[in-house]
């Protein structure tokens, strides 16, 4: 069918060919200069901390038998020095760490929240506020902290290992031979809890996740659940939510503290071989006492880099589960796709709004309206409305192109909507749902949201039209009075009035009021929806709302029922002509 849209694939990141790894070192590149001054930091960091063993060494065996004080001191100072200056590079390499965290948390969230941004409707519906807030707030923290401190760490610990191990092959060969089995064990302890850890990581994270998104609704809607009297299954929702993440929490923590146990225990039996071999060297003259105490030190400290890898393995695998959750969110594309090449809309329009045989269902495959074809003119007032379900809000989001059709086209001035980019669809077609959003802020700063170039004047006219002047002259400070997302203080009429003085002020094209005067009662509705149709003469006009008195006065009312397209005209016409419309009406009037 003419304009119907591909269906989009969604990229599954475990399918693409960049691993992880090389997908967070993408993002690390453009502070290459950073990232490679805190690893130059950390190699001198790992390379003096190797030093003072040998110092110590120097002072048994030579210094103090020889009772020769000044090396003693000298030898000292040098210890010393080495703890001052291992301590000062590791500080300048956890503060560059620090700012290569910094910035890379803040381009991760800058992506992050621009391509949510990006997303369509449908995805942001399904997915609760928590879950959006966990990728951009936990995950970014763990991609940012773990990634950005990841290279420092690897390097400065395996230039101490490597180091030590040299030394202790110049301290005496024999014992380190008896020693390099510790590697091998640790990778084989490792693999055998690689895939348990990673599996429990990403588990965790996506209880986590969904945890946040209940808790969030639950404090949001604390007043509706008192009113329900539904406290105690709601808190019991939430709570077992939360104890979810508690087990598989405490299930990843208990994997990753066996890990470390097995391999310390591992190494520690390793050591005591080292040990009683060394004391045998030293029996034998062999090997010097500062020999001895300095390879035990050597020895001992292996278990640095090996312990600090064993935490970092761990802080790894809850890295790469965070990974692979926001691969995921900037992986997904929008099901409204952003490919149009028409970057402007010739106005006014010469052929207005067609819909050809359109057809549009959900997740589900029942269609929710069925070929529908209409044509709403450039200047023409239109109704939809219905019963419930009868599709008329799809209709309208498939007129703004909030979704695509799964079937037929949306045509603006004989274009697929398509064709034209969002942006300068969103500029000719304004859109305003029953449930609307203030922004934090002013109310002032909320209408001009529409049109930062609006005057005073054109403010006060929409105001008026609005009927908002009473509701301002009550607040003390007017339209400077501060507002945020619930509002408080405003009523749900209020709150819809203000949403379409800030429509009227974006001068649209076409203009869609989605059951956005349903907190309004009939007299006040009817006032202000003549006022706009008289403010918005050279637009096209549609209303979508259950209450047909209020939409007598409209050029054409569209009848939906079941999906399709049941009966069009006049008022008067559809009365005398449409048995559910006379229905529809009448028991509207008889409730009334």
């Amino acid at each position: 069918m003419l304009g119907s849209q591909p269906t989009k694939t969604v990229l599954n990141p475990a399918e693409t060919t960049v691993g992880d790894s090389q997908w967070l070192l993408g993002w690390l590149r453009p502070h290459a200069t950073l990232v490679g001054f805190g690893l130059v930091t950390a190699i001198f960091a790992g390379a003096i901390a190797t030093l003072d063993p040998l110092l110590m060494k120097y002072l048994i065996d030579t210094t103090l038998p020889h009772r020769r004080l000044s090396d003693s001191l000298l030898t000292v100072v040098s210890l010393a020095l080495c703890f001052v200056g291992r301590s000062a590079l590791n500080g300048g390499s956890g503060l560059v760490s620090f700012r290569v965290a910094q910035l890379l948390a803040q381009d991760l969230r800058v992506e992050i929240i621009a391509h949510m941004t990006r997303l369509s409707a449908d995805w942001h519906e399904r997915t609760m506020v928590g879950e959006k807030l966990s990728r951009i707030d936990q995950d970014v923290l763990q991609i940012s902290q773990i990634g950005a401190e990841m290279a420092n760490v690897v390097v400065r610990s395996v230039v101490f290992f490597f180091v030590n191990l040299a030394i202790m092959f110049v301290l005496n060969w024999k014992m380190t031979i008896v020693t390099l089995p510790l590697p091998p064990l640790f990778i084989w302890v490792r693999s055998r809890f690689r895939g348990v850890i990673q599996e429990r990581a990403d588990q965790a994270q996506i209880e986590i996740g969904v945890a946040s998104g209940a808790l969030v609704e639950h404090l949001g809607a604390v007043p509706q659940i008192q009113l329900l009297g539904a406290e105690e299954d709601r808190i019991g929702r939430t709570v077992d939510a939360w104890a979810r993440v508690m087990r598989a929490q405490w299930a990843q923590r208990r994997t990753e503290i066996l890990f470390s146990i097995s391999v310390t225990s591992v190494l520690a039996i390793a050591i005591l071989l080292v040990l009683g071999f060394g004391i045998h060297e030293y029996s034998l003259d062999l090997l010097t006492l500062g020999g001895l105490v300095a390879f035990y030190t050597y020895v001992t400290r292996i278990f640095e880099p090996v312990s600090t890898a064993l935490e970092l393995y761990s802080r790894a695998q809850r890295m790469l589960a965070s990974v692979r959750r926001v691969r995921t969110i900037l992986s997904t594309e929008p099901t409204v796709p952003d490919q149009g090449k028409i970057t402007e809309i010739r106005l006014p329009l010469s052929t207005g709004v067609h819909c050809d045989l359109v057809s549009f269902a959900y997740r589900s495959n029942e269609n929710v309206l069925h070929r529908v074809s209409l044509q709403i003119g450039d200047r023409e007032n239109v109704a939809i409305v219905g019963r419930s379900g009868s599709g008329k809000s799809t209709l309208s989001k498939l007129l703004a192109r909030i979704v695509d059709p799964t079937a037929g086209a949306v045509l603006i001035d004989g274009r697929p909507a398509f064709e034209y980019s969002l942006r300068a669809l969103r500029q000719t077609i304004c859109y305003v749902p029953q449930h609307p959003v203030l922004f934090s802020g002013t109310i002032r700063d909320n209408l001009l949201m529409a049109n930062r170039n609006a005057t005073d004047s054109m403010l006060q006219r929409v105001i008026d039209i609005a009927q908002l002047s009473s509701v301002l002259f009550r607040l003390p400070r007017g339209l400077d009075t501060i507002v945020g997302p619930e509002a408080v203080g405003l009523s749900g009429g209020e709150r819809q009035r203000l949403a379409i003085a800030r429509a009227l002020l974006r001068n649209s094209s076409i203009l869609i009021l989605d059951e956005s005067t349903s907190a309004l009662d009939l007299p006040t509705e009817q006032a202000l929806l003549q006022a706009v149709a008289d403010y918005c003469k050279d637009t096209a006009l549609v209303l979508i709302s259950h209450r047909l008195r209020s939409l007598t006065w409209v050029d054409r009312v569209i009848l939906l029922e079941g999906g399709h397209v049941l009966a069009e005209g006049t008022h008067t016409l559809l009365y005398k002509g449409s048995k559910l419309y006379q229905a529809l009406y009448d028991n509207e009037t008889e409730d009334g």
